[in-house]
């Protein structure tokens, strides 16, 4: 990977590359054709090539852009005419796995694999930079040849991947608004919610305000959804959190219990051992 600048009279030749490639584009436009469809790019947007098909040029023009070269056999092609609803169910389903996954499993999530978009225009100043700064640190481990560079490059360049695709993934949601019905959006919305504030404490009047429904309802819409009940799941976040700070400090297991939400210390213990088989005094000396 590296950065390049093309100026006329210069035209990117007919190929059909054996590697993926992706340009982001930093200045300037860049005038692709692609199995037949023309892309005209500008700063901000981000395109990945694919082995399958023909690439070419068909305009010169000034343009400054990175490119990054890579192959990988388990990529995995959305196919073209999926309806727009059922893409945006796949994102959608994804980001829920991941919002409802243990962190201290050592089983990945069945669909934790990275989703890039074919073509996607930054909308977010800020997230454009944030994946240009990865991408000039991975340039630099690529030039330095230091020790391992050829990982710190992949990791940063990975990196980038998972930042292109979190800010497709909020564009998606905004977008979306119209496809998927509300009562998702509102799931979505009190997933993050328990999320970050688990460690305060959170009433059913918190969670009708925060979802804007009656509890009874978003509690029912959420198991459907989530396959467990708004305060099993936060219960389930608690105690994930509760292991690691018993695995990573020496805090007293009142201590911990407060620190995750739980200010009855006996309630703790019995809603830590019914979710982990030991109660945290047990856990901490390791009989598990």
């Amino acid at each position: 990977m590296n950065t390049a600048i093309i100026q006329p009279p210069f035209v990117h030749n007919r190929r059909k590359a054996d590697e993926y490639i992706i340009y982001l584009i930093k200045k300037g436009e860049m005038y692709l054709r692609e199995n037949g469809r023309e892309y005209l790019l500008t700063p901000g947007d981000f395109l990945l090539l694919d082995t399958a098909y023909y690439h070419e040029g068909y305009k010169p023009s000034y343009c400054e852009y990175y490119y990054i070269h890579f192959k990988q056999e388990s990529i995995i092609r959305v196919e073209e005419g999926v309806k727009e609803e059922e893409y945006v169910k796949l994102i959608l389903s994804r980001h829920n796995d991941s919002l409802k996954s243990d962190p201290f499993s050592y089983t990945t999530i069945e669909k934790d694999s990275l989703l890039l978009p074919k073509y996607y225009h930054f909308t977010s100043t800020g997230d454009y930079i944030k994946v240009s700064c990865l991408l000039d640190e991975a340039v630099k481990h690529n030039k330095n040849h230091m020790d391992n560079y050829k990982i710190m490059c992949s990791l940063k360049v990975l990196e980038a991947f998972i930042e292109i695709y979190r800010s497709y993934l909020l564009y998606t949601l905004q977008k979306s608004a119209s496809v998927m019905p509300k009562s998702y959006h509102k799931v979505q919305k009190l997933l993050e919610y328990l999320n970050s504030e688990y460690a305060a404490k959170i009433t059913s009047e918190d969670i009708e305000e925060i979802s804007g429904s009656n509890f009874d309802y978003i509690n029912r819409i959420f198991k459907k959804m989530t396959n467990q009940t708004v305060f099993a799941y936060l219960n389930t976040v608690r105690i994930n959190h509760a292991m690691e700070l018993i695995t990573t400090t020496n805090m007293k297991m009142s201590e911990v219990g407060q620190s995750v939400g739980f200010t009855d210390l006996y309630y703790f213990s019995k809603v830590f051992k019914k979710a982990v088989g030991v109660s945290p005094t047990n856990y901490n000396r390791g009989i598990l």
